[in-house]
């Protein structure tokens, strides 16, 4: 009907304008409810502690969506008839435009004259006269709403009264530990896997390079230029004894010194698993600790697979002992800080499993690439092992080369098919026994004969001891009192000495003020006296 159009669309353009009005409302309600509930909560978590990282700057977007959640729930939208009749009860046309909605449905004669009254009517109404937006004083505390929230979340005292606020940040703390280990172990993996450290030869591309360069100049030794070779043995011996001190520093430290043993002195008990270790490393070889720590993997992959809570703490408490003897011959036998850390990341890392920031599977796993980063720095350990073996046995070599110098019997051209460095040990222990000395030996390399001596002639010797005590600088222990010591006293006494005695042996060859050909003769003495002593101790 065109003679309705003009209601009509007064009908539809006050509904839009209703609806409006009535989401605002709606919308209003719904931030109301949100932020009561939000800083009801929060003022809760401030005063007992709980829940404390829920409430934060960022956790305030919540409201917001909890604010649209909520209107979306509640807002209905307005229908014709809701529209007619408030045009009817803000302008007093007494249901006239409720009626016009109805029509349709009507029956009757009186259609035509509704029809043109709501016409002339509708003429004289505006949309905005019937719906007027008021959201000044709503937005006004919206605002104030939101200013009060952000007051309260900056300056509202955080009360600790359960403890809770204290304990959530130690456990934040280990989160944050936790991540940045992993970080740690995964750059330390990068490296070592990018290091170009010549695996799969005996040694080191540079240890090599250095014995390989000694080589060739043994080659270019002549007897007529003495001193020209002394310069150059001189230069290779300096150049050989920092790689050696350094390898030295870096991995190895004092564990060449330790063959065969893998306790301290002072009684701690036996271990043949580490014993094994550490020969197996001064060799070289990775093969029983790698195993272990393959093993010990596997363990790892079970916990995380296994339910049964008894069963798993008695997994758990194994593997902490290994991961622990590990870590200790890490860092008491290798002298390797690398593989100790990583191992002790490692037993931390379990530790983790149970925090409650983080899942026992990640912390598992995070176990595992720290035990993955530890056989990486066991090869470290083993490649330094080598490579100092490479050093004592050239530097060895050039110390009989020396000797061989001095007498002015070295010569390149003597051993044209010499490859390695045994074969220069060969041709200048040959060069060396073919010399002959001025001596009065009558072994060795002496060309005289004995001399002659009559015990009865009188002297002017004295017989005297000496009563400095045979240490590393200092008195040790003395004796005032006579009669038989303490076994036990005494025994402790002589492992102390016997200790400090090897460790400034240790710190000599590490100085380089012993020459490395008697290197193997002071490690064989002094295991020679510990498996001595070890024999004589009684049994208990």
């Amino acid at each position: 009907m065109e003679q309705m159009t003009k209601s009509n669309r007064l009908i539809e353009r006050v509904q839009r304008r209703l609806a409006l009005a009535v989401w605002g409302r709606v919308l209003f309600v719904s931030f109301v409810i949100s932020a009561s509930v939000y800083l009801a909560l929060m003022l809760f978590s401030r005063l007992t502690g709980y829940w404390t990282g829920w409430f934060t700057l960022e956790s305030s977007s919540s409201i917001a969506i909890g604010t649209l959640l909520l209107s979306g729930i509640l807002f209905r939208k307005p229908d014709r008839e809701q529209a007619a009749r408030l045009i009817d009860q803000r302008r007093g046309t007494k249901d006239l435009f409720l009626t016009v909605t109805m029509l349709e449905q009507a029956i009757g004669n009186y259609k035509p004259l509704v029809a043109q009254d709501a016409e002339k009517q509708a003429a004289k109404i505006k949309a905005t006269q019937v719906v007027e937006f008021a959201w000044g004083k709503r937005v006004a505390w919206t605002c104030g709403t939101a200013l009060v929230l952000f007051l309260t979340l900056e300056y509202a005292p955080q009360l600790d009264p359960f403890g809770e606020v204290q304990a959530a940040e130690v456990e934040q703390e280990k989160v944050k530990e936790f991540q940045k280990e992993k970080k740690a172990t995964r750059a330390r993996m990068a490296e070592l896997k990018n290091k170009d450290n010549g695996e799969g030869d005996e040694e080191s591309k540079d240890v090599k390079l250095a014995v390989e360069n000694l080589k060739s100049d043994f080659r270019k030794m002549s007897p007529g230029k003495k001193q020209e070779n002394a310069k150059s043995l001189a230069g290779h011996q300096k150049s050989l004894g920092g790689k050696w001190r350094q390898k030295a520093e870096e991995n190895m430290k004092s564990m060449m010194m330790k063959a065969d043993q893998a306790q301290k002195f002072g009684g701690m008990s036996k271990n043949d698993g580490m014993k094994k270790w550490s020969k197996e490393l001064q060799e070289g070889s990775t093969q029983s600790l790698t195993k272990e720590m393959d093993e010990l993997q596997e363990q790892l992959q079970r916990l995380m697979k296994e339910t049964d809570p008894v069963k798993r703490e008695k997994l758990r408490n194994e593997i902490q002992k290994k991961l622990k003897e590990m870590e200790s011959f890490a860092r008491e036998q290798t002298g390797s800080k690398p593989m100790a850390a990583a191992l002790k990341r490692a037993m931390k890392q379990m530790q983790m499993a149970q925090s409650k920031g983080l899942s026992p599977e990640e912390a598992f796993k995070e176990a595992m690439e720290s035990v993955d980063l530890a056989k990486l720095e066991l090869k470290e350990v083993a490649q330094s092992a080598k490579d100092m073996k490479k050093l004592e046995e050239a530097l060895k070599v050039l110390q009989m080369a020396k000797k061989a110098n001095d007498k002015s019997a070295l010569d390149g051209e003597a051993c044209e098919n010499c490859m390695t460095l045994e074969d220069y040990e060969e041709l200048y222990a040959e060069m060396m026994g073919d010399m002959q000395g001025e001596g009065t030996g009558n072994e060795g390399q002496g060309g005289g004969d004995k001399v002659d001596e009559d015990d009865n002639v009188e002297t002017g010797f004295k017989t005297e001891k000496s009563k400095s005590a045979i240490t590393a600088g200092k008195v040790l222990l003395s004796f005032k009192s006579k009669g038989l010591s303490d076994s036990g006293e005494a025994k402790k006494n002589y492992n102390k000495l016997f200790t400090d005695l090897k460790q400034g042996m240790s710190e000599a060859i590490m100085q380089e003020q012993i020459p490395p050909g008697y290197h193997d003769g002071i490690k064989r003495y002094f295991n020679s006296l510990e498996k001595k002593s070890e024999e004589n101790a009684p049994q208990k």
